[in-house]
């Protein structure tokens, strides 16, 4: 029942990228071709036998662009967001689009810290005094962030970093996120309240959500309106998050008493627009855009997004996908091993099947794993799967959508009773005849049953899988065929 395997494939990279990175996409097997600098018809004209595309920020992956690459199964890019591509666009031709949310925590976290102090001590004007010849203490007293009240807009990643760290400058926390549980708050020591309560509150108010709906233009001129006129204003996150012309009223009226910004609706910021006129203020510390600007960071986006994309190309699960399920959350470091798991067993399953057509299948996660997020590990499972018994081009994001026209069902369940090994979280897939069960254990993917019988067996490269009767001299007359 094997099916067709994916060549390693073939990427473009329209913009800047680490040479590590692409040693990491070479080292997989991976042709990397590189448009940097070059007109838009040569990244056009290299997209006709592209499997992959690689951009930052500025090169524009719409509906036109992506037409240029039939043969294309990823569009990633290196940074957070992913504002300069078409989604939905990308969704519709199965092309799964990544980024890497994670790789700049840090530096958004100490840049967050960086902007926070730079505010709260006047350091930018005193550096500025010193530099223009002038010994000046009394207009530069600052503030210290001991003891004060800083409320956290966003306990996500970043939110949660930076928590952590001001526990260490002695800081009380609250937060405000409708999308995180009272548990994950008292984790990080801090009480989650309403928005208006934590604005009403706070000494220090920072912002780490995403640009959306729900989002754009939060802090707007009501809300600014309840801080205290002491309270100052930190955004690391996305410019739109501000109402930036309201947030000059309350500068110019004293309503609040200074901002820190290191970014704007528009960058760059138009001349005599909002974010200019910000970046100007005397009570605005900002910088241009920097949070994830370290050399650390950037390594760590180009190595990460490299390993992503040739996990993609090679028909595996991505740890960061915009358009499809992957884990994500506070337990995502637990689940992650799994759904790479299931994508094994996945491919493994109709090696060892007889029958021609898939049966049902029953996903049971079992232990720690049992009450996360199914649809990732669903969704792994059915890449393998296609990918070994169609000559469908199969990808997370067209998976569920393959197996729906082939009329295959994947029943994936939780069961937190006690496992049915020594594990601390098995995954089992019972479909026809055959069962497997897995764990993720010493440093990696397990299978540790086939067909009720107990192994112990790496899913990695070939394998032999022999079935015989248990009597004496057998193993030894395998081991001599």
């Amino acid at each position: 029942m094997n099916g067709p395997r994916l060549s390693n494939g073939r990427v473009v990279i329209a913009e800047p990228f680490s040479q590590t990175g692409i040693g990491v996409l070479r080292d997989a097997g991976i042709e990397v071709v590189s448009v940097v600098g070059q007109p838009a018809a040569a990244l056009a004209a290299a997209l006709a036998d592209a499997d992959g595309l690689i951009v930052r920020s500025e090169t524009k992956v719409d509906r036109a662009l992506l037409a240029f690459g039939p043969r294309l199964a990823v569009v990633a890019r290196a940074g957070v967001g992913v504002d300069a591509i078409d989604v939905a666009a990308a969704t519709d031709a199965g092309i799964v689009v990544l980024n890497t949310p994670g790789a700049n925590t840090l530096a958004a976290t100490e840049q967050t810290f960086a902007l926070m102090l730079s505010l709260a001590r006047h350091t930018p004007s005193a550096v500025a005094s010193v530099r223009a010849g002038r010994w000046e203490r009394k207009p530069f007293i600052g503030t210290e962030l001991a003891g004060k009240t800083l409320g956290i807009v966003g306990l996500g990643r970043i939110g949660g970093a930076v928590a952590h760290r001001a526990t260490a400058f002695g800081m009380k926390l609250l937060a405000a996120d409708p999308f995180i549980s009272r548990a994950r708050a008292d984790a990080f020591g801090a009480e989650l309240v309403a928005l208006d309560d934590l604005l009403a509150r706070a000494d220090i108010v920072t912002l780490h959500v995403p640009l959306g709906r729900q989002t754009l233009g939060l802090i707007d001129a009501s809300k600014l309106e309840l801080m205290q006129p002491h309270a100052l204003l930190v955004n690391c996150a996305r410019g739109g998050v501000v109402d930036e012309t309201a947030l000059l009223g309350a500068l110019d009226a004293g309503r609040i008493a200074g901002a820190a910004i290191d970014v704007v609706a528009e960058e760059p910021p138009p001349e005599g627009g909002s974010g200019a006129r910000l970046h100007r203020h005397p009570k605005v510390v900002a910088t241009p855009h920097l949070g994830g600007s370290t050399v650390e960071a950037l390594e760590r986006i180009a190595v990460e997004l490299a390993h992503d994309v040739a996990s993609v190309l090679l028909g595996g699960p991505a740890a960061a996908a915009v358009n499809a399920p992957i884990a994500d959350g506070p337990d995502a470091d637990v689940l992650r091993p799994f759904v790479d798991l299931a994508y094994r067993m996945g491919k493994l399953y109709p090696q060892l099947a007889q029958d021609a057509a898939l049966p049902p299948f029953r996903i049971v996660m079992q232990g720690k794993i049992a009450p996360l997020d199914a649809e990732p590990v669903a969704t792994a499972f059915l890449s393998g799967l296609l990918q070994m018994t169609t000559d469908r081009r199969v990808s997370i994001v067209n998976a569920r959508t393959i197996a729906n026209e082939l009329s295959v069902h994947v029943d994936v369940r939780g069961d937190e009773g006690p496992a049915a090994s020594a594990f601390a979280s098995t995954l089992r897939i019972e479909g026809g005849a055959v069962s497997l069960a897995g764990t993720h254990a010493y440093g990696g993917p397990r299978i540790v049953a086939i067909d009720g019988f107990e192994i112990d067996a790496t899913p990695t490269g070939p394998l032999l899988i022999t079935r015989h009767r248990d009597v004496p001299g057998m193993i030894g007359k395998v081991g001599t065929i």
